[in-house]
């Protein structure tokens, strides 16, 4: 089946081989003045200091990061332990994750819909609570959730692809943002494996419009930013896949409906898809959904994003009595300006719809302008 490997562990002919591999690579960011990351064989030992430091680097070196932190999770999640915040830090304890078992998968087609008794109702009729978060990724704000809530919380966070992208069948855990959640959780244990759970290819569950919906997922670690520590309570979250064409028609430019959908089939599609992803996750018991701006110029797809936002806010409303709480957050590069949240956040909350199109007015064509030379002799006897 399609694997991403990069590390200790995983199923390989020559697991030990690879890691030697990786260990090779990683070794040499010792010589750069900026990575410091020094190589060892159990990457869960990795300092925070030092992941941190080594975000500053550029190409190559970002992605033998992102390999580093990625064999660190493998291996705790392998070898069910690893030390919070990080090993050797003061005070550090050592938790067990053994509890953080595979996580499983299974396909919901579009076709497939929950029954009305499968939803249950959640703080009665009110309007839902949207809001934004900026410059937090989905998992950020679902580990910060589960871990200052005082009351159990069943969380689901959603994650997207295009749904003909032929790296849907692979993963390579490289970027330090694309693949947050392969580098932080346990995530790549059920992808790993995921084939083997949905009974068909993964490229054609997502191609098909299917909901690949992966529940018990442990996320062990924070974010890359401040050098992925660890987590001493690791949270469980359940993280929905789903497909989305890539690519959307935006409105005319001219009239002000570039951020818009210029086909309401587009829309549509894009409904139906949130509509299967909120469903399911209503049917399975979470009372808050956590996504991204779903195909907003990420993950090789390109929608308008107050049309999206308008999209979000439409679904949310049909299962507000489901699902009480809905955040839109991302820290992706594209979604970071301080007016693009501005305007998504505002669409989301109060469903604004397409505005009506800019009344172009043409300029007004006026008749050339002569100047007449005037007669000496006639305004002299003029003025008499």
């Amino acid at each position: 089946g399609p694997v991403g490997a990069t590390g200790y562990g995983l199923d390989s002919a020559r697991p030990e081989l690879r890691h030697r591999r990786l260990s090779a690579c990683l070794r040499a960011l010792a010589q750069e003045p900026k990575l410091s990351i020094f190589a060892q064989d159990d990457w869960r030992k990795v300092a925070v200091e030092d992941v941190a430091r080594a975000l500053g680097a550029e190409g190559p070196q970002r992605e033998l990061l992102a390999m580093a932190v990625f064999s660190g999770t493998a291996q705790a999640c392998l070898q069910g332990s690893y030390w919070a915040p990080s090993f050797g830090a003061p005070g550090a304890d050592k938790v067990d994750c053994g509890h953080c078992a595979r996580p499983v998968s299974c396909l919901y087609r579009p076709s497939r819909m929950p029954q009305q008794g499968q939803f249950k109702a959640r703080g009665g009729e009110q309007a839902p609570f949207l809001r934004c978060e900026a410059n937090q990724s989905p998992l950020d704000v679902a580990a910060r959730i589960l871990q200052t809530s005082v009351r159990d919380r069943h969380i689901a966070v959603v994650r997207f692809s295009g749904a003909r992208d032929l790296r849907n069948e692979s993963s390579r855990y490289w970027h330090c943002t694309d693949d947050d959640v392969f580098l932080r959780t346990s995530y790549f244990q059920a992808f790993e494996r995921m084939e083997g759970d949905l009974n068909c290819s993964v490229r054609d569950a997502i191609g098909e419009g299917g909901l690949v919906y992966t529940s018990g997922v442990g996320v062990l670690r924070g974010k890359i930013q401040d050098g992925s520590p660890w987590y001493r309570e690791p949270a469980h979250v359940d993280v929905l896949w789903v497909g989305v064409p890539p690519h959307a028609r935006r409105g005319d430019v001219a009239v002000g409906h570039e951020d818009w959908y210029a086909a309401d089939e587009d829309r549509a599609a894009m409904v139906g898809v949130l509509d299967l992803a909120f469903a399911w996750a209503a049917a399975r018991g979470a009372d808050t959904i956590v996504l991204p701006p779903v195909g907003c110029d990420a993950g090789g797809c390109s929608h308008p994003p107050l049309g999206v936002a308008s999209a979000i806010n439409e679904v949310a409303q049909r299962y507000r009595a489901y699902l009480p709480q809905v955040i839109v957050a991302s820290n992706h590069t594209a979604h970071c300006g301080a007016e693009w949240w501005g305007r998504f956040d505002d669409v989301l909350r109060n469903r604004r719809d397409k505005p009506d199109p800019l009344v172009l007015v043409p300029p007004a064509v006026l008749p050339p302008y002569f100047l007449v030379k005037k007669d000496p002799v006639a305004l002299l006897e003029k003025s008499r």
